[in-house]
């Protein structure tokens, strides 16, 4: 028995040092033979636009450098196939940004099961490489009254394998539903607000979906299709015309389609018009200097999906354009163009330049030649408003005009640089007169014209419910819901309208007596057109019109209402205009 003891004594010891020994040279090992120096830290936040935009932070060590130098410094980020069509496209996205500011733009590389994102970045010498990758992705695929559902990736695979990637969600709405359980919840006031997870080295993860809920539904027009045609005439006359097709997205009606950021210079030369004549526009000052904002109104409330086309014409003035004559090339480059404040889905540039046998365009210092007159063209999709105002230039030889037309082309350059001169001597001389009332009174007459289209907008949606009530095409208890939410709405708005009004007359008693006169008329006209579908609700219930010539003239009134008090409306407006003048 003794002897057994020993011998259990002994190896006790030596196991305990085969153990430690082992664990000597796993950290020995681990140290000299990492199995990868690349950390991968994932940031997506979406807002209101229902837009996510992700920030990707790329920590490269030796050994990423060693692999990135063998692959000749392309770097790829991996897509699933439905993320390349959501893709957004502005000045600064997508691109991957080094530590010394240079942006890299990323190309769309297509494969058999994913798409890349791909970065040709410049041979470095060094230890350690810090990059961060900038991309955004349209979330309005699936938008409902109540939320905007999403769709995200994981990114868990790019072309070197990572060490880990830490991934987070962020939103300013709640997040009601996603799908990888296994993400950690972020809360804020216990609700959840964004999720997050650390991968622990690269596997197959998916998508996350789900739905957010915002604190203001995503209630607007959206722009299907942009289509922009630029033309410069052979005096150096510069003409665009915006061709839009919007569509509403949304659960109520709506009669406000576009808001177009605008340098003020061009504001007086924008005409906006759809297939019948000129649309109602209200013109104000924007938060960016010498920029306005124009809000354009449709013809007739829009209903949920609904589409409509707008057609935006206006010149562009000689502030923003420079013209350069040197050695016989003229230049012109167009600045301050206009955009639309939302992203636009497919967007369609087109330029042509009368009279020209061949000329030059540049656009983020990229030049293309043209031939035989031919136009420039371009298709972006989910283009984002900076890409609208981005400036681009135009050369030309003036040896190379047609015969005959050089005479118009230098008349058209002294007629440019006459305006250019006497242009900058007004600014110079004549000091800027603003409006009697200033920026208060741009911000009453926003605030008039905003609730007036709100009371319009729900006395229509108030009548309506009422004869689909009639007619038993809803229940009594959404019925009652509906009627609650529509009154509560035309009482704030008519509040708004009242005190408006009053300080307009502090601004101006002129104006002031003159809307107020104009609102009373509008208020004859509301009350007469209730009248006239409350009587006709009143007779139907009543037996003595039968259900068809009920629904015939209920729908009748309802339009014919609809238009009497936008006219009306439309009339406050003109008085309104009288302030800022």
């Amino acid at each position: 028995m003794q002897p057994r003891g020993k011998t259990g004594c002994t190896l006790v010891p030596i196991l305990i040092l085969i153990m430690v020994f082992s664990l000597l040279v796993s950290i020995k090992t681990s140290g000299q033979f990492e199995l990868s120096d690349l950390y991968v830290y994932v940031k997506a936040n979406m807002d209101e636009e229902a837009i996510a935009f992700f920030n990707v932070n790329l920590t490269m060590g030796p050994k990423t450098i060693r692999a990135l130098d063998e692959a000749n410094w392309t770097f790829k980020i991996q897509l699933p196939k439905w993320a390349a069509p959501n893709l957004v496209l502005s000045v600064d996205m997508p691109k991957l940004f080094l530590e010394n500011g240079e942006a890299i733009a990323l190309k769309l590389e297509e494969a058999e099961d994913y798409d890349y994102l791909v970065a040709e970045i410049p041979p470095f010498q060094g230890e350690r490489l810090n990059v961060t990758v900038r991309f955004g992705l349209v979330q309005r695929d699936n938008v409902t009254e109540d939320y905007v559902g999403f769709k995200l990736p994981v990114l868990t695979g790019f072309s070197i394998m990572p060490e880990y990637v830490n991934f987070t969600f962020l939103t300013t709405g709640v997040i009601k539903g996603y799908s990888l359980q296994y993400f950690h919840p972020i809360f804020l006031n216990d609700s959840v607000i964004g999720l997050w997870n650390q991968y622990f080295r690269t596997k197959t993860v998916g998508n996350v979906t789900g739905r957010i809920v915002f604190s203001k539904s995503f209630d607007r027009c959206v722009i299907k299709s942009l289509v922009r045609e630029i033309t410069v005439a052979k005096q150096l006359q510069v003409k665009v015309k915006d061709l839009l097709k919007l569509k509403y997205v949304g659960n109520s009606y709506r009669s406000e389609i576009l808001k177009i950021n605008i340098p003020t210079s061009i504001n007086q030369s924008v005409k906006v018009k759809d297939a019948l004549g000129p649309l109602q526009t209200y013109s104000s000052a924007s938060s960016v200097a010498n920029t306005s904002v124009i809000t354009v109104y449709s013809r007739y409330s829009l209903r949920p999906g609904q589409e409509y086309e707008a057609i935006v014409e206006y010149s562009v003035p000689v502030k923003n354009m420079l013209v350069g004559l040197n050695g016989g090339l003229t230049t012109i480059r167009l600045t301050g163009l206009p955009n639309y404040t939302d992203i636009v889905s497919t967007y369609y540039l087109s330029v042509r330049v009368e009279g020209r046998k061949s000329w030059k365009i540049e656009a983020e210092s990229t030049v293309t030649s043209i031939e035989n007159s031919e136009a420039f063209s371009l298709t972006i999709r989910n283009a984002m408003p900076d890409i609208l105002a981005q400036p681009f230039q135009i050369s030309f030889s003036s040896a190379q005009l047609e015969a005959g037309k050089s005479i118009s082309m230098l008349l058209g350059l002294l007629t440019l640089l006459v305006l250019m001169v006497t242009e900058i001597f007004r600014e110079e001389v004549a000091k800027p007169v603003e409006a009697k009332g200033g920026k208060e009174a741009e911000r009453l007459v926003n605030d008039l014209a905003e609730a007036l289209r709100e009371k319009v907008d729900c006395e229509t949606l108030l009548e309506e419910i009422k004869v689909k009530n009639a007619v038993g095409k809803i229940s009594s208890r959404e019925y009652r819901e509906r009627v609650g939410e529509y009154e509560r709405r035309i009482s704030r708005a008519e509040k708004k309208i009242l005190k408006a009004i009053e300080e307009v007359s502090r601004i101006n008693t002129r104006v002031g007596e003159e809307v107020e006169r104009r609102y009373r008329i509008f208020e004859e006209i509301n009350s007469d057109s209730k009248n006239m579908i409350n009587s006709t609700i009143e007779r139907f219930r009543g037996g003595r019109i039968t259900r068809s010539v009920f629904e015939n003239l209920a729908g009748k009134y309802l339009k014919e209402n609809k238009k009497r008090r936008e006219t009306a409306a439309s009339d406050l407006y003109s008085a309104l205009e009288k302030l800022l003048s």
